[in-house]
C-alpha cells in the first residue's frame, strides 16, 4: 500500500513514516509533503496514494486550501491537534483521525480500521471542510466559567499556569495554587487556549509560558519543566514535542 503524508513538521513525519512501518514493513510511504503549495504540485504529477495521512494546519495554510484545488479521491487520515469533537461530523463519512501526539496504538487502530472498511472510505465534501475549517479558526478564549456545587465561577485564561488530565478529569491549576475540575477533555483546551502563550508539553499536560521556572535536560532527548506552582510530579515535554516546544519559547 502507498501512503503518502502531508505533515509540516519533519520529525512528526518522520515519527509517523516509523510507526507505519512498524505496523506494516510492506507499506511504502511515498513521500513527505510540507505545504498546501507542494502539495497541489505534487498532486498534479503524479498517481494518487492508497491513502493519506493528512495534517490540517500546514506551514503555508491549511489543508483545505489543497482540495479546493486539486481533486483527491484518495481516503484520508487526519492528524491533528484539535479536539475529537471537532472531528465528529468526519466520523460519520468513515474519515478517521488521530489527535496529537499520538503513538502506535493510535496508529494501529485507524489501520486496522482501514483495512477492515477500507472500500467505505470517502473524501470529505467541501461543506465537510468548510465545517472543520470553521470550528479550527475559533476565536480564543479569553475565560471559562467553571461550576463549583451549586455555584458558578469564571476564570480567566491568564490565571492558569498549567492544566492536567488525570484519570479521566481534567484540572485547571492556577496561579495561586488552587485547583479546579473543568468538563472539558483536555485536547479541546488546547484548541482555545492562546498557543503563543499554553503549550502541550506531552498527554495530561498543557503549560502556560509564565509559569515556566527552569527546563533542564532529561532522559532519552526530552526535557524536564519546573514550573511556579509545581506540580506532584515530573513535568516531561515528550520526545517528540522537544523541537515544538523550544521554537514555541524561542518567539
Amino acid at each position: 500500500m502507498k501512503i503518502l503524508i502531508i505533515e509540516d513538521e519533519l520529525p512528526t513525519a518522520n515519527y509517523l513514516a516509523k510507526l507505519i512501518q512498524q505496523y506494516n514493513p510492506a507499506f511504502e510511504v511515498i513521500d513527505i509533503l510540507s505545504s498546501v503549495e507542494d502539495s497541489i504540485d505534487w498532486f498534479g504529477s503524479n498517481e494518487q496514494p492508497d491513502l493519506i495521512f493528512q495534517d490540517i494546519a500546514l506551514s503555508d495554510g491549511n489543508c483545505f486550501d489543497i482540495y479546493k484545488s486539486v481533486k483527491v479521491k484518495s481516503p484520508l487520515i487526519f492528524t491533528t491537534a484539535f479536539s475529537e469533537y471537532a472531528l465528529d461530523s468526519f466520523k460519520l463519512n468513515s474519515i478517521d483521525y488521530i489527535v496529537k501526539p499520538y503513538d502506535f496504538d493510535d496508529i494501529k487502530r485507524v489501520l486496522d480500521k482501514f483495512a477492515l472498511y477500507g472500500n467505505l472510505f470517502m473524501t470529505a465534501s467541501t461543506s465537510e471542510m468548510a465545517e472543520l475549517k470553521e470550528t479550527s479558526e475559533k476565536k480564543i478564549k479569553k475565560r471559562f466559567l467553571i461550576s463549583i456545587g451549586e455555584q458558578f465561577k469564571t476564570i480567566q485564561s491568564s490565571e492558569i499556569a498549567f492544566i492536567r488530565f488525570d484519570e479521566g478529569l481534567t484540572f485547571l491549576h492556577l496561579f495561586d495554587d488552587k485547583k479546579y475540575p473543568i468538563d472539558k477533555s483536555i485536547s479541546l483546551l488546547e484548541t482555545q487556549l492562546d498557543p503563543s502563550q499554553f503549550f502541550r508539553v506531552n498527554r495530561k499536560y498543557i503549560i502556560n509560558v509564565e509559569a515556566i521556572t527552569k527546563i533542564n535536560t532529561w532522559f532519552n532527548s526530552r526535557l524536564q519543566v519546573d514550573t511556579t506552582p509545581a506540580p506532584l510530579e515530573d513535568l516531561i515535554v515528550s520526545r517528540d514535542r522537544v523541537k515544538d516546544f523550544k521554537d514555541w519559547l524561542d518567539q
